[in-house]
């Protein structure tokens, strides 16, 4: 474990050391919560133990995006490793990181100190191992260069590993694949789900489950949508109406993923909740099940 912790340790120096360019997000929060700072300005208030925005600031920079994890993570694979002593590694000796804005701002050189490597590495994940079967589930759902990103997305997920989800996510893998955009979208959404479920001992009826959550959603943002043509906001207010924001086309979405999942782990769609006599949910896509669906309330 020393020598895999050292090498790990090594390489995450190494891509510290090239610097990092800010973010979009990052860049954000700087100039709207430090009005606009100079790289001086900016390292002044990073010293300031008194500021509160200090904190957030440093925890901000100290913050590995998704393609710092893609790169690193051929470097993870195999290896059993300690996140405090990784940790320990990145600060001896101390290790100064350039922050580059992307407009003329000069760059800001910031220490990494004990405390922020600790919060560095810990969001790395690198005490997690993936699975042999995820790992070669892998090797034939995505392309060479895609891989690393399943591995860091499944790293980062808060999903308990159990043989159950293992063999459902390797199945989803091996059926669904990851070769075009859906299919990403398909494994967020997997993950999401058993996080939500907390490893439910049904897979199958946690997604059915979330399937009727979501055509009820979008079934009632439609009847909504048709009040509000009808009427106003403020009218339908005074009435004691509920009113909610529906992503028609995240929705959507979501619901394709579920039966798509379904359909290619299972080899059967979950049906979408109470239906009009004579209609089998079986037969019809997303699309048409929400005009045979029929809402309880």
């Amino acid at each position: 474990m020393e020598d895999d912790c050292a090498r790990v340790a090594s390489r995450i120096r190494e891509m510290l050391a090239r610097g990092v360019t800010l973010g979009p997000q990052v860049l954000h929060f700087i100039d709207s919560t430090c009005f606009n700072p100079t790289a001086a300005e900016l390292a002044a208030l990073a010293a300031d133990e008194s500021a509160s925005e200090r904190d957030p600031l440093l925890a901000l920079l100290f913050a590995p995006d998704e393609a710092f994890q893609v790169e690193l993570e051929e470097t993870l694979a195999g290896r059993r490793l300690d996140e405090e002593w990784v940790a320990g590694l990145l600060c001896r000796p101390p290790l100064q990181v350039r922050f580059r804005f992307p407009d003329t701002r000069e760059a800001v050189g910031l220490e990494m100190t004990p405390p922020l490597a600790r919060h560095f590495v810990s969001q790395l994940r690198i005490e997690r191992s993936i699975p042999a079967d995820l790992s070669q589930a892998l090797e034939s759902a995505a392309d060479a260069g895609e891989r690393h990103r399943a591995r860091v997305i499944i790293r980062n997920a808060r999903v308990q590993l159990t043989p159950a989800t293992v063999a459902f996510l390797r199945d989803c893998l091996t059926q669904v694949g990851l070769r075009d955009g859906q299919a990403w979208e398909c494994l967020s959404f997997a993950l999401d789900v058993l996080a939500d479920g907390q490893h439910p001992a049904d897979i199958f009826q946690a997604l059915a489950d979330r399937k009727r959550w979501l055509v009820k959603a979008l079934t009632r943002g439609r009847k909504q949508g048709e009040l509000l043509d009808q009427t106003n906001i403020e009218t339908l207010m005074s009435q004691g109406a509920r009113l909610t924001v529906i992503d028609a086309e995240q929705t959507c979405r979501r619901i394709g993923c579920i039966d798509r999942i379904c359909a290619a782990v299972y080899g059967r769609l979950p049906p979408p909740g109470p239906l009009r006599a004579g209609v089998d949910a079986i037969e019809l896509s997303s699309e048409a099940v929400m005009d045979a669906w029929q809402d309880p309330d």
